[in-house]
């Protein structure tokens, strides 16, 4: 189950609700740990706060962490250029939604998953990656590798390999295919459709 919600993997002034703590991250791992960290205290007060509550813990931890609009772009690969900045935004609050939506119901089960952060291998186009362990209860570990950039004073994540699989290269895989047979308002509709499917199971 975990290996397919590690997206997991928006156009948006959504930072202004960033955590401290999130905002101060100075390092890569730093901004790993920090969302690390969000998710373990959204599952530990799983059941007081509920899904919407959890939705709205991790909201501005994954606006923190996810350097979503930059995601949003590289998903649609050549069809980001023919599309005008409503649309954009439309469909980066969309892919949002369903990013928070997932991590708010896969990660709701207390003491379920714990979470390890590695070693940061610094990468030659000043990028950083990030090595780091995901260990159900029952299950074996995942390893989960981060690929951050650096955004000002911050570090932001820009894609996640789950066990070697790049999150990016399968959104953009699936995204593609669809946009280019029936549209932007057919992916649209997709993510809508898989968002409340996701909500529909959120306790």
């Amino acid at each position: 189950m975990f290996r397919t919600v590690l997206a997991p993997l928006a156009a948006l002034c959504f930072l202004l609700a960033t955590p401290p703590n999130a905002r101060a991250a100075s390092t890569p791992a730093d901004t790993v740990s920090a969302f690390h960290q969000a998710l373990s205290d959204s599952m530990a007060r799983s059941a007081k706060l509920g899904c919407e509550g959890r939705i709205a813990k991790l909201g501005p931890a994954v606006d923190a962490a996810f350097d979503l609009p930059f995601i949003a772009e590289r998903s649609l690969r050549r069809h980001w250029k023919t599309l005008d900045e409503s649309q954009r935004q439309q469909f980066t609050a969309a892919l949002r939604t369903s990013v928070v939506a997932t991590y708010a119901t896969e990660f709701a089960t207390p003491g379920s998953v714990s979470f390890s952060t590695g070693n940061t291998e610094a990468q030659s186009n000043g990028d950083a990656l990030v090595r780091a362990s995901l260990k159900p209860k029952d299950d074996a570990a995942v390893s989960l590798d981060y690929l951050l950039k650096p955004r000002g004073e911050r570090w932001q994540v820009v894609n996640v390999l789950a066990d070697g699989v790049s999150d990016l290269a399968l959104r953009a895989s699936q995204y593609d295919g669809l946009v280019k047979k029936d549209g932007l308002p057919a992916l649209l509709a997709r993510l809508d459709s898989q968002t409340q499917q996701l909500l529909s199971r959120c306790k």
